[in-house]
């Protein structure tokens, strides 16, 4: 049977664009998919790239540090937790100390605070003896830092929080001073080292007025010189930070 040339023209021409579209549906689709999302995504890291987190919410401060044991021990946790000191609530207890006046007791009169004046130093003991006999007492903060023990962290939670970091897209949003993002009293920031030095930050405020997402602000300048960017990102970074302490350590 002889085909026309004109048929075989057509025949060679459908080939040769159904290729084409072969070529691009199981290579070119995926990548311009993937540069689309990639293109949404608030951060560039991936959850093997992140050595430290630290996790800052209105209770306490969680600090998960990469567990440098070698990967054949089964025992070990990947994540080692550290409690640290909530900086917002050691700042709110200097300032009540500060203006709190001191009250004087009402059984004190002048003359019994005359009466219980320390005593004064003996003509043979020099103040600058006394002085240099007494032993400076470390400050409470530093002694904390030097003792703040790890633990064992629940793998599954730190990973789940990481996944929604990596895999975070924000929807950018037009500053509008009435807006009633709770930024300036966050529900959490988190905060992300990479091994390679980099350190990315994520501040979460107020839901937004449906319920269906959360006002945040991604790597914020620490000057800021025009109006901040605030993002919408997913309702379940509420769930992801929010949790009790016992669920972030290993049972």
């Amino acid at each position: 049977m002889k085909f026309q040339k004109s048929t075989l023209i057509l025949m060679l021409s459908a080939l040769f664009l159904g290729g084409i579209v072969y070529v691009f549906e199981t290579e070119g689709r995926p990548q311009l998919e993937a540069a689309k999302t990639k293109k949404n995504l608030i951060f560039d890291f991936q959850e093997k790239d992140v050595r430290t987190v630290i996790l800052t919410t209105k209770e306490r401060t969680l600090q998960f540090d990469l567990n440098s044991q070698p990967k054949n021990n089964s025992v070990a946790s990947k994540w080692l937790l550290k409690i640290l000191e909530n900086p917002n609530k050691i700042e709110a207890a200097k300032d009540a100390a500060a203006t709190k006046s001191p009250e004087p007791k009402p059984t004190e009169s002048p003359k019994d605070a005359a009466a219980t004046k320390s005593p004064e130093p003996k003509p043979t003991e020099s103040p600058k003896e006394i002085k240099a006999t007494k032993s400076p007492e470390p400050k409470a903060t530093e002694q904390a830092k030097a003792t703040v023990p790890q633990m064992p962290a629940n793998e599954a939670y730190v990973a789940y929080l990481l996944d929604k970091l990596v895999k975070a897209k924000s929807d950018r949003i037009p500053v509008d001073p009435r807006l009633q993002d709770g930024l300036d009293e966050p529900l959490a920031t988190v905060e992300v080292k990479l091994n390679n030095q980099e350190t990315h930050k994520l501040i979460l405020g107020k839901p937004n007025f449906n319920d269906t997402s959360l006002y945040a602000l991604a790597d914020p300048p620490e000057q800021v010189k025009e109006p901040l960017q605030i993002v919408l990102v997913s309702k379940e970074f509420e769930y992801a930070v929010n949790r009790p302490l016992s669920e972030w350590q290993t049972r």
